[in-house]
């Protein structure tokens, strides 16, 4: 497993995504956890457009990983998130401070623009999935 943190350049509560379970070229496997003091969770949940930043950060971290050693490229570099499609939420609220499972599958490119398609999911059921498109500085 892999610590997300030095890859995202998010801080305390806005860095959802803390490990990498499994990453190849084209996808990533992570978990992540919406803080229970994160602005915008109640003690009931956070609202279900969350599991769409869960999504682009594992697509950040995925998009950082070929550059982590790199000569100048330790840094998180800053990304957009410029578009959602197709997304579907099973629920209108996510768990708080429980870890949820994130995937993000490169579905095309040409950079600096890319198309993620992302699952979010809890205990083996779906919670989120969207296409993501976005927009990495640098590339």
């Amino acid at each position: 497993m892999l610590e997300a943190s030095g890859l995202l350049p998010h801080q305390r509560t806005a860095r959802l995504l803390t490990q990498v379970l499994r990453h190849h070229a084209d996808a990533i496997e992570a978990i992540g956890v919406i803080p229970v003091d994160h602005p915008l969770a109640a003690r009931e949940g956070a609202p279900n457009f969350l599991a769409l930043e869960l999504g682009a950060q594992a697509a950040a971290v995925l998009e950082a990983l070929p550059r982590q050693g790199a000569a100048g490229g330790g840094e998180p570099r800053l990304g957009y998130l410029v578009r959602v499609r197709d997304a579907a939420f099973s629920t209108g609220l996510l768990p708080v401070g429980v870890p949820l499972s994130v995937t993000a599958v490169l579905e095309g490119s040409a950079p600096p623009l890319a198309i993620y398609k992302i699952t979010v999911t809890h205990g083996g059921e779906p919670l989120a999935t969207a296409l993501l498109s976005t927009y990495s500085e640098g590339s």
